[in-house]
C-alpha cells in the first residue's frame, strides 16, 4: 500500500539523516578561531552546590589520572600552572592520537596541546589552545617529520574543500581532534560533577 512505500522510504532515508547530522559536527564553524586567530576550543560547564576548592581538587585528579597518566599519554606530559587561590589549572600534554589502531596497522600522529581550567564556585570553564601535530618518520614519506599547527591545517580554510566538506588529509585530523576535544572536555564535566545536557528520544507505542 502507498502507507507502507512511504515507511519504507523514510526508514531508507533514516540513516542518511543521521550519518549528515553526525557529519555536520565536523563543517563549517566546528573549529573556533579567536580575534588573533588561534584555535581555541572551550565550554563552561555547571557544577551546583559545588565551591572552587572542590571543583579544582576534581579537575586536578582528573588531569593527572587520565590525561598526564593517560592510556596514549608521552612521557613529556606535565601540569604547568596549579594555582588554586585565583581558579588556574594548566596542563601541557603531548600524546598519541591514532587514525587506527589494529594489530596489523597502526596510524597515528603526535598531538599536543594545552588544556587549561578557569574554576570558580559552581562552575567551570576548560579550554585546550596551543594545538599542533607531528607525524612520526614512518607515518610519512622519506623518513621526514611533519609538524603541523591546527591554524594552518584544521581550520575551516585549510579542513574544508570549496563545498564545505571535510578534505581527505587535513580532514581526518579535524575529524578526530574534534572527537577528542569532545572525550576530554565530557570526562572533565563527569569528574567535576558538572550537569550533563542529555538527548531525551521519545517513542510512540
Amino acid at each position: 500500500t502507498m502507507k507502507i512505500c512511504k515507511l519504507l522510504f523514510l526508514l531508507l532515508l533514516l540513516p542518511l539523516t543521521v550519518v549528515a547530522q553526525t557529519e555536520q559536527k565536523y563543517l563549517k564553524g566546528a573549529v573556533p578561531v579567536n580575534e588573533q586567530g588561534v584555535v581555541v576550543f572551550s565550554h563552561t560547564y555547571d557544577v551546583p552546590n559545588t565551591n572552587k576548592t572542590e571543583i579544582f581538587k576534581r579537575l586536578t585528579d582528573f588531569t593527572q589520572q587520565q590525561l598526564i597518566k593517560g592510556e596514549n599519554a608521552l612521557p613529556q606530559c606535565r601540569i604547568v600552572e596549579n594555582d588554586e587561590a585565583n581558579g588556574l589549572l594548566a596542563a601541557r600534554i603531548e600524546e598519541y592520537l591514532y587514525f587506527k589502531k589494529k594489530a596489523w596497522v597502526t596510524h597515528r600522529t603526535r598531538f599536543f596541546y594545552d588544556v587549561i581550567y578557569q574554576v570558580e564556585d559552581n562552575k567551570f570553564t576548560v579550554s585546550l589552545q596551543r594545538l599542533h601535530y607531528i607525524y612520526e618518520p614512518e607515518e610519512t614519506p622519506n623518513d621526514k617529520l611533519q609538524d603541523y599547527r591546527a591554524e594552518d591545517w584544521i581550520t575551516d580554510a585549510n579542513a574544508l574543500n570549496p563545498k564545505g566538506q571535510l578534505t581527505r588529509m587535513a580532514g581526518k585530523f579535524r575529524r578526530f581532534t574534534i572527537d577528542r576535544k569532545n572525550e576530554i572536555f565530557r570526562e572533565a564535566a563527569k569528574a567535576a560533577g558538572a550537569q550533563l545536557k542529555t538527548r531525551t528520544v521519545v517513542v510512540e507505542e
